[in-house]
Order: structure tokens, then C-alpha cells, then sequence
């Protein structure tokens, strides 16, 4: 089948889904992925169809207005921030899904802003899919994963967060974009009701790509929601890592790293600041990684401190005492199945939720707020990750167990099934 896999975000939202639509192409379908058109080259070295939507992603470095914003952790206004940023797009965006996406079979889709395939998929009239990083299905189980620090407020509290996100999510960050994409491209009648209310109705699959060792699936859940286990990615194809990188690696005992991925701060020099003061105190050696925040681009290191902009988590996490980042969904899952400690300094969104698991599991310290990021903090993080033996074997333990999973081949099985079941139904009608 002509399967469109569509997806937003930045890369951590993007690659996972490059190593799916490989696996779905060995079943015999034909995947195309369609995402920002700055993942073109990253398509390439997959050796995965790819189609482009919207304009190149924005450089998030030189927004110190959002850089702050983000940094503050507000959620709400972080939302009304990026739902403004979208309508001055969404013309573009509504239109180039539909151009890639009119000729699909099947469309599966990733995260709550690329709903738009559901859209697609209705007015086709085939099958479609939801997949999602983290949790965003209210439950009884455990506090919503989008705000709060992933502590449990109580059964009260803990519903009211549930049902806060689902309504923000669904009418700040969905329902705008997706009824203007259904009048003005599609042709179909607006959606009244949250689209999670009306797949559960539909019994529409939701794949959840996170390991259920880290977070258990809920039994309150609708049949139709699945924990597939991660999705992880790999060096592409002839990636050969930089010289002195590996010369630094070798030179002595593994280094303790920090990073924050795609997400940008507004002040990066006090956190660099104190990782230096940090690793001078635990007498470690660091790698800085500069993400699209350019950590330390500007800054003169001292030499058992070596920055790079980036590389490929599953080759350099393995190789590390520890690493410290933003628990974002994919470096968690990257750090946890590389078996090392995981220091989580959470900036928003899912992050704290990821970092409190992490702690909860035995596998890293308690999580530190980008906000309250010190030397003080940092240094107590990192002299737990590199001496806690009984802490470092339980994280050895976890990612032996997570690189058992096979999170691709699981959601590709679950997915085939679904279309198989799909075509048999709408054939005997």
C-alpha cells in the first residue's frame, strides 16, 4: 500500500520515523514520509522516500524572545506563541500535505500538530494511525505528562491536569489549523468534537513508541492504544565519526556529556558555566554538545572538555559515564537503552515527566530544572551517575533490556495488521 507518514516537529520528532517507514517497505508497502523540508538529506541517508511540507524550520538560536519563553517553561503562552507562528504558515503548510499526501492508501501520523493526516485520510476515504513520543491519553495512573513535573498532586488534581491538556491540546494546537484545513482544502464539514473522543469511537489505532519497562501502559486505556516500545535511530549510512571526537574518546576514562537538543535557552552561558565548575569539582571530562542552541560554539574550552555540534546518540551515548540533557523523548529513550545514567534538566513540555521517571526507575539522579541549574546541583548529579554503583548497574540493566525490544518491528506488525483487517472490511461491504 501507499503508505504517507506524516510528521512535525524537529528532528527527534522525525528520524524515528525514517527507521518505520524502513521496516514498513521490507513488508512490502511503499512509506513516504513528509515532514520539514530540512530532513531531506536525513531521508536520504535512510534510504527513505521523503516529500517536503511548509517552509524550512525556524533558527531557534537567534529568537531570544523565544529562547525565553521556552526557558520559562510556560506552557500556556508557549502554545499561544507557536499557534501564532503557525497561522502565518498554515496556507502552506494545508496545502503541501495535501499535495504529498491525495494519492495515499493508508496515512499514519505523528504528534497532535500533524492531525492534519487524519483530515487526509477521512477525505480518502482510507485507513489511518496515530503515534505518539509520550503520553497524552488521560488516565487514573499516573499526572498528565505534558505539564507539572510528573509528580502525582492526587486523583483530583491529577484529572484536572489530564483534562487541561486534552482541551489545550485540542483547541490551541489542533482544532484551528485542522478546520481551516477541512474548509479551505478538503471540503468537509468542521470537527466539532475532540478528535480523541471521535477516534476512540472509531477505534482508530494509537501506537505509543516509548517502552512500557519506562512507563507501563494504563489499564484504563481504550482497546485500541498500544505501547510499541521505542523507535531507535541509527548513524546514517557512511556517518564516520570526526577524528578528534574519537581521539578524545580514547584518550581517557569516558566523559559525562551535556546537550539540549533542539531546544533553545535564553542565558546558555550560565549552564555551560556550570558544567564546567562541575566537571573541575567531580574531575571528570565533558563533551558539550551544541544542538541548535550552538552550546559553546563561541566559547574558549578547557581540554578535557571537547564541543561538538552534534552525533548520532545511539554511537556516542554508549561511550559515555553519563549523559545530561533536556529529557526530551527521544534523547531519553537514546540514554536509557545506551545503559548509562541519565542527569535530566527539563525545560518543558513532557521533560520533567521524562526526568522523574528517570529517577523513579533508579536510573538518574533526581531531575534539576533548567532554571535552577547550578554548579552546586550539577555536581551532586554527576557525582551520583559516576559512583552510584548500584545506580549504574540498574541503568546497565535497563537499556540491555530496552535493546531487546524491537519498538520498529512491533508498531510495523501492529500497523500491517490494521490495514489487513481495513481492506478485508471495506471489501466484503
Amino acid at each position: 500500500m501507499q503508505i504517507t507518514i506524516l510528521a512535525a516537529g524537529s528532528r527527534g520528532d522525525v528520524e524515528p520515523l525514517f527507521g518505520l517507514a524502513v521496516a514498513l517497505r521490507e513488508q512490502g508497502h511503499h512509506p513516504t514520509v513528509v515532514g520539514s523540508p530540512d530532513f531531506a538529506g536525513l531521508a536520504a541517508s535512510y534510504d527513505a522516500a521523503f516529500k517536503p511540507f511548509g517552509p524550512k524550520l525556524p533558527s531557534y538560536a537567534d529568537n531570544p524572545e523565544l529562547a525565553e519563553l521556552v526557558e520559562s517553561g510556560n506552557m500556556l503562552r508557549f502554545m499561544a506563541y507557536g499557534a501564532k507562528a503557525r497561522k502565518e504558515i498554515l496556507p502552506q503548510i494545508i496545502s503541501d500535505i495535501w499535495q504529498a499526501a491525495k494519492h495515499s492508501e493508508a496515512v499514519l501520523y505523528k504528534g497532535p500538530t500533524a492531525l492534519y493526516g487524519y483530515n487526509v485520510a477521512e477525505k480518502l476515504g482510507v485507513p489511518c494511525a496515530d503515534l505518539q513520543f509520550f503520553p497524552v491519553t488521560p488516565t487514573r495512573e499516573f499526572p498528565t505528562f505534558f505539564f507539572g513535573d510528573g509528580r502525582s498532586r492526587g486523583p483530583v488534581l491529577d484529572h484536572a491536569g489530564w483534562w487541561g491538556t486534552d482541551q489545550m491540546i485540542w483547541r490551541m494546537m489542533q482544532r484551528p489549523g485542522v478546520n481551516r484545513q477541512r474548509r479551505e482544502v478538503l471540503g468537509l464539514p468542521p470537527l466539532r468534537t475532540n478528535a480523541r473522543v471521535l477516534q476512540d469511537r472509531q477505534g482508530m489505532p494509537l501506537y505509543y513508541a516509548y517502552s512500557p519497562l519506562v512507563v507501563p501502559r494504563p489499564a484504563d486505556w481504550h482497546p485500541r492504544i498500544q505501547v510499541t516500545g521505542y523507535l531507535p535511530t541509527h548513524a546514517p549510512a557512511g556517518w564516520e565519526p570526526p577524528a578528534d571526537l574519537v581521539r578524545f574518546l580514547d584518550a581517557a576514562d569516558p566523559p559525562v556529556s551535556f546537550g539540549l537538543g533542539s531546544v533553545p535557552v535564553a542565558r546558555p552561558n550560565r549552564l555551560i558555566d556550570a558544567y564546567l565548575e562541575a566537571l573541575d569539582r567531580t574531575g571528570r571530562r565533558g563533551i558539550l554538545i551544541g544542538g541548535w542552541s550552538k552550546l559553546g560554539l563561541d566559547r574558549e574550552l578547557p581540554e578535557h572538555v571537547l564541543q561538538i555540534d552534534s552525533a548520532p546518540y545511539d554511537w556516542l551515548f554508549p561511550r559515555l559515564a553519563a549523559a545530561i540533557h533536556h529529557g526530551g523523548a527521544g534523547s531519553t529513550a537514546a540514554s536509557l537503552r545506551a545503559g548509562i545514567p541519565t542527569i535530566v534538566t527539563p525545560v518543558a513540555a513532557d521533560q520533567p515527566s521524562w526526568g522523574r521517571r528517570v529517577a523513579d526507575l533508579g536510573v538518574g539522579p533526581e531531575p534539576v530544572n533548567i532554571k535552577k541549574v547550578d554548579a552546586d546541583r550539577l555536581t551532586a548529579a554527576i557525582t551520583q551517575a559516576t559512583t552510584d554503583e548500584a545506580l549504574r548497574e540498574r541503568a546497565a540493566d535497563l537499556g540491555a533490556r530496552l535493546r531487546e525490544e524491537d519498538g520498529i518491528g512491533r508498531t510495523a506488525e501492529l500497523f500491517t495488521e490494521y490495514l489487513r483487517t481495513s481492506r478485508t472490511r471495506q471489501a466484503s461491504r
